[in-house]
């Protein structure tokens, strides 16, 4: 028997599995081929903008002609014009919440981080992006996973689509060369009119290795390599609001300047032992690095908030009951009130490579609703904090949970 070509079999498996999420893509987005979100029935946006929807009827009737005559539906992009239009007439923030630089209010970003694969990271980064967006804000995206998993979610191939010139890799080779490069340049539009990507493939091992050359060689110019992110962010952050990180699940260097970015820092785990033992390693891993900079630099990371988010949560196990019970009695307000819970409603949006958010059921709408309520929960608890980074206090209608279900 011939020994087998690990060369030629292993290329020949990888063409093939590249490949399979592309062609899933394109057949399910016949004929332009590239994800699209769907459109909004006026239920749906009366719930979300928390009017009545008599009002969202009375909207889409006095703009029929702008909208293209009669319709019974709306896109992402007609409700933000609804916003923006219902901010203007009442003057409510609820409406447009975007930041107010005349204020102070920065640029907010959340990183979402963690040591252990499968702990739902990207499905929580991706998640809250989109929640964020569906409230008003503006957001960028940002991937610093080379396995591109959040870029793949948004119908962009992370081994054919992303390279050197568009991926974060192009500013940290700038950066590292002395030259000259437009930020701007790397943030890509997405099918959600209001979050842009900056996307991510294998490439980001360039940027890991220039991060490290310039950790390595000790020059002056070089101490603040950790602060990559932050520059990047300062270059372009008048375009948004919130900035969202996904991170590699490991010790690697763009975590460690995402860090360095954060407003806020998000730790999704499962709640089951290895998990939770995962997690306290990485918050281990936290205390040392900031000990050791703070000892070199004098000065420590600058994150506002830290949350720990438990993903995948099964109620009915009472296993995972007593653990969340037990984080919960330990740790207090560091864990989110809420969990993202596990339903097979996400399975079955994943099937149609859809998030939660960009999924509309036609059975089970009971298992949908359930699930929607809890990662409308975590994600308004993020909410609460960006807006307390800002030095905002939220008013009642924020409170109002029963209203955005």
């Amino acid at each position: 028997m011939a020994e087998m070509d690990p060369v030629d079999t292993y290329r020949r498996i990888a063409d093939v599995l590249r490949s399979a999420q592309r062609v899933a893509i394109e057949i399910e987005n016949e004929p332009e081929k590239r994800k699209r979100l769907r459109t909004f029935s006026p239920q749906e946006v009366a719930t979300l903008l928390r009017v009545k929807p008599r009002e969202i009827t009375a909207y889409m009737k006095s703009t029929s002609d702008q909208l293209g005559g009669a319709r019974n539906r709306l896109t992402f992009s007609d409700i933000l014009q609804l916003r923006k239009s219902l901010h203007d007439s009442s003057g409510d923030l609820r409406f447009f919440p975007r930041r107010q630089p005349e204020r102070g209010e920065g640029l907010a970003t959340a990183v979402f981080s963690n040591f252990k694969g499968g702990s739902a990271k990207t499905t929580s980064s991706v998640h809250f992006a989109q929640y964020m967006a569906r409230e008003g804000y503006r957001v960028l995206l940002i991937d610093l996973d080379s396995q591109g998993s959040a870029t793949a979610q948004f119908g962009i191939d992370p081994s054919t689509e992303v390279g050197f010139e568009n991926s974060f890799t192009a500013w940290t080779t700038a950066r590292e060369t002395g030259q000259e490069i437009q930020a701007s340049s790397l943030c890509q539009a997405t099918y959600w009119p209001s979050i842009d990507l900056v996307p991510a493939g294998a490439v980001l091992s360039q940027a890991e290795e220039s991060l490290s050359r310039r950790a390595a060689n000790g020059n002056v110019e070089d101490v603040f390599y950790f602060d990559e992110l932050a520059s990047f962010l300062a270059a372009v952050g008048d375009n948004y609001d919130i900035a969202v990180v996904d991170t590699r699940p490991d010790v690697n260097m763009l975590m460690t300047i995402a860090l360095h970015a954060a407003t806020g820092l998000v730790v999704p785990t499962r709640a089951t032992m290895t998990d939770l033992a995962s997690t306290g390693e990485f918050f281990s891993h936290l205390a040392n690095y900031i000990a050791d900079f703070k000892e070199a630099f004098g000065n420590g990371l600058k994150v506002k908030f830290t949350k720990v988010m438990v993903t995948a949560y099964d109620p009915t196990d009472r296993s995972q009951e007593a653990l969340v019970g037990l984080i919960r009695e330990r740790f207090g307000d560091v864990v989110l009130e809420n969990e993202f819970l596990h339903s097979k409603i996400m399975g079955t949006a994943g099937f149609g490579k859809e998030t939660l958010y960009e999924y509309e059921p036609s059975t089970d709408r009971a298992a949908y609703n359930r699930v929607m309520a809890s990662v409308n929960a975590v994600n308004h608890a993020i909410e609460r904090e960006i807006l307390q980074s800002w030095g905002r206090i939220p008013g009642e209608w924020f409170d109002d949970m029963e209203a955005r279900a």
